[in-house]
């Protein structure tokens, strides 16, 4: 029987930034994630950035100031530097699919 996979590649990265950060994301989103990523007709690109990074990533090493370490989620990932974010999206298909115009802009 053929097998349904999970075939997005997964990228270890730095957080430019963060001196000592480390994240793994998925190189992409599911077919399931795409309502959530595009949201209603006005959610914005900086939204929808923010949407599919947090469905991307798999993994980061990053903590607050006890050690605690951080959750992936919204709130977190959009307290990361706008040139972290766009480096990050940057190496990612959405990143190429940008470049030519493509699904993270309206």
């Amino acid at each position: 029987m053929p097998q349904l996979q999970d075939l997005r590649k997964e990228l270890k990265l730095p957080i430019k930034s963060i001196k000592g950060s480390e994240i793994i994301l998925k190189d992409g989103i599911l077919a399931g994630d795409m309502g959530f990523v595009y949201g209603d007709p006005n959610t914005n690109d900086v939204e929808r950035t923010l949407r599919a990074l947090s469905k991307m990533i798999v993994k980061w090493n990053l903590t607050d100031k006890d050690g605690k370490e951080l959750p992936i989620n919204l709130e977190n990932i959009g307290r990361l530097d706008v040139m972290d974010i766009t480096g990050l999206i940057e190496v990612t298909s959405f990143g190429e699919d940008k470049k030519k115009g493509g699904i993270l802009k309206k």
